[in-house]
């Protein structure tokens, strides 16, 4: 689930290897992710758009998108059901692990991230292009959805009433987590979810590569007990997807991804 560039050099012209760009930027960050795909990219990457693969009719920001609307925007990318994917952002690993569960939630069995993302091709002396990319639409369908990756409002709050023995881990920078920074959605307060333990993504990674399995393993220690469900948050459900990438890598933790995250919970729980 975790390659590194040399793999990707060695094998990126084989048929069946796809590799997406993901990369994505906080609203308040002023960056075009899809301007920056165009300068510069891995030969043959197709840009996965977080915020276009998304439910439209959500007023929150880029949610899960129902089957028909992921098999259509994955089409539209060439994308085929057994294609190898590899996803990768230019930020080391910081919203390709959204894509990377995306793709989990809908049934794709083979799905892996580029550690240390461009930055890391680069390193390799990979090959870099640019311009428009050309793409062979495909007919793309989804497996079987995974729904236990997904933890929605009202299954949240029935936790919570049913107390069950679960661990809510918030991947936002701390200082937001503490009410200290403001958040980067003007419409959104400060705060955190109740009973909510802050472990920040960064701490996930060095320079952009992802720490080793030992290293997770005892960062994970500190913040979670054992048999608990692991609910995985942040803002908006991006960096969330990074805890549970990492979670996923390192053992059988029983976790989800909480896709609404402190953006809904802030305005279901304050309306």
């Amino acid at each position: 689930m975790l390659i590194n560039s040399y793999w990707l050099k060695k094998n990126i012209k084989k048929k069946n290897i796809k590799v997406l760009d993901a990369s994505w930027y906080l609203p308040n960050i002023n960056r075009d992710a899809k301007k920056e795909y165009k300068q510069e990219r891995i030969p043959g990457a197709v840009f996965f758009d977080i915020d276009d693969v998304s439910d439209k009719k959500s007023s929150l920001p880029h949610m899960l998108p129902c089957r028909k609307t992921f098999e259509k925007k994955i089409s539209d990318l060439g994308v085929r059901k057994n294609d190898y994917l590899v996803i990768y952002c230019k930020e080391g690993i910081m919203s390709s692990p959204r894509a990377w569960w995306m793709f989990k939630y809908f049934g794709h069995n083979n799905v892996f991230i580029l550690n240390g993302g461009l930055r890391a091709w680069r390193q390799a002396n990979g090959r870099i292009e640019s311009g428009n990319q050309k793409i062979k639409l495909s007919s793309y369908k989804t497996g079987r959805i995974k729904w236990n990756l997904n933890t929605t409002y009202s299954n949240l709050i029935n936790y919570k009433k049913e107390k069950k023995e679960i661990c809510i881990l918030d991947a936002r920078p701390k200082a937001r987590f503490l009410e200290i920074d403001p958040e980067p959605r003007k419409q959104i307060g400060k705060g955190n979810i109740e009973g909510s333990y802050s472990l920040e993504y960064s701490l996930l990674d060095r320079n952009g590569f992802l720490k080793n399995k030992s290293e997770l393993r005892a960062i994970f220690r500190n913040s979670i007990k054992e048999n608990h469900k692991i609910i995985c948050s942040c803002g908006s459900g991006i960096s969330a997807c990074a805890l549970a990438f990492s979670l996923n890598y390192i053992s059988n933790y029983a976790w989800s991804v909480y896709d609404g995250s402190w953006t809904e919970w802030y305005l279901k729980t304050r309306s």
